[in-house]
């Protein structure tokens, strides 16, 4: 059993015993691994700590009992395994920052907590501690030719406007034209960090047409941690976005800011059957 097997069954325990007090020790000896290796394995996996996800789940499922049904406070508060009323109030307004009685009574919109979607990819040890798997490369430069967009990757319209757009690109530039590999390059914006810059492209040695319309960009020649993740960046942005915070403070590593983006997103000619991409971070 791999670590995301493993993750994700012990996701599906928790969301089956919500009604109940759950211990880390309950949950690692299902692995025969000690408490200790299974909590860095599920932070590595989820970027949170097994207590924090197991409160906020118990905590989301009691917000909606509150919202859909009548019963009393404090029947729903044993329900998920709370000693009291007094110790889930605490907790209900420590994460949703409201009390129980008043996000009922004004039917206030929370974020709540969803079940885990666990993204697949592959980790290593790094300095004792559990880091999404990686290797070093050295690049040569390279040229692109593509569109240059600014969005807010928060925004899921914003997302998906620019998913198409990509596509759209994909069908004339790729499917009929010549080029075979796609490139994405994403930087948050020094001013307004709720923007992000992104450049969507292909290597201009594999474009021979009208460049009319299209925008240059130039990835330096530099070193690369290289990621492997599936799908695509957008679907999948606030798991590498956790990942990479941890990455850098396990490994050491220093970001290249010279290099004027963040990262790129690298699709091979394989993709359509693999399904991944590769995610190049500059470093120095």
């Amino acid at each position: 059993m791999n670590y995301i097997e493993m993750v994700n069954d012990a996701i599906h325990y928790i969301e089956s015993n919500l009604h109940r007090n759950i211990s880390l020790q309950e949950l690692a000896f299902r692995y025969y691994i000690s408490p200790t290796h299974f909590l860095r394995i599920f932070k590595a996996v989820t970027n949170q700590t097994v207590k924090s996800y197991i409160l906020g789940r118990k905590l989301s499922q009691a917000a909606v009992a509150l919202k859909e049904t009548d019963r009393k406070v404090v029947d729903i508060a044993f329900q998920y395994g709370f000693n009291s009323h007094e110790q889930f109030t605490r907790d209900f307004i420590k994460v949703f920052h409201v009390a129980p009685s008043l996000f009922r009574k004004e039917r206030l919109l929370t974020p709540l907590m969803e079940r885990l979607d666990i993204i697949e990819r592959d980790f290593k040890t790094r300095n004792k501690k559990i880091v999404v798997n990686y290797c070093c490369r050295e690049i040569k430069e390279i040229k692109l030719l593509g569109k240059k967009v600014f969005l807010n990757p928060e925004c899921l319209c914003e997302m998906e406007e620019l998913i198409g757009r990509v596509y759209d690109f994909y069908e004339e530039y790729f499917v009929r034209g010549t080029a075979r590999r796609l490139f994405s390059v994403g930087c948050s914006d020094s001013i307004d960090p709720s923007l992000s810059f992104c450049f969507y492209g292909m290597a201009a040695e594999e474009h021979s047409g009208d460049r009319s319309g299209l925008a240059e960009m130039t990835i330096p020649a530099s070193r690369y941690a290289v990621f492997v993740y599936p799908d695509f960046m957008g679907a999948v942005f606030r798991t590498v976005r956790k990942d990479l915070d941890q990455w850098f403070k396990a490994t050491g590593f220093a970001f290249n800011h010279n290099a004027g983006f963040d990262f790129f997103e690298f699709h091979d000619e394989d993709y359509e059957h693999t399904r991944k991409f590769y995610l190049y971070v500059p470093l120095f």
